[in-house]
């Protein structure tokens, strides 16, 4: 009976136990990977356009300099 058992382990589909398979490559990490540095790109540019829009704003809003009277 115990090699009967034995022989139906080594007859069960999906097992690893040949040499020649190759270990299954998945391609969805890849995809995160790209959406997370897709993703850091478009912050550092939003970041970016953010801070030129406040210095432009802060420009237009600087105090004018002290200049003498005209008469």
């Amino acid at each position: 009976m115990a090699m009967v058992i034995r022989e139906i382990r080594l007859t069960i589909p999906g097992q690893m136990n040949e040499p020649n398979e190759t270990p299954r490559s998945y391609r969805w990490p890849w995809l995160v990977a790209a959406a997370v540095a897709l993703g850091l790109v478009l912050a550092v540019v939003w970041v970016g356009l953010a801070v030129k829009k406040v210095e432009r704003e802060r420009e237009l809003n600087a105090p004018l300099p002290d200049s003498a009277p005209v008469r």
